[in-house]
């Protein structure tokens, strides 16, 4: 829905004219990144470690 109020975003996005090009913008949306996941993998990879090394 298109409406004429601003709506505050949590996204970070650039937007960049594109050169050559009539009303085309190349959007770049820079994301945090989720090292949770690492983490996770680095924990079971050090307990493993443990496990082999005892």
């Amino acid at each position: 829905m298109i409406s004429d109020k601003e709506v505050e975003s949590e996204r970070n996005l650039k937007l960049k004219p594109i050169a050559g090009s009539y009303n085309s913008y190349s959007v770049n949306e820079k994301e945090k990144r989720d090292w949770s996941g690492n983490i996770y993998l680095g924990c079971v990879a050090a307990i493993l470690a443990i496990a082999f090394f005892t």
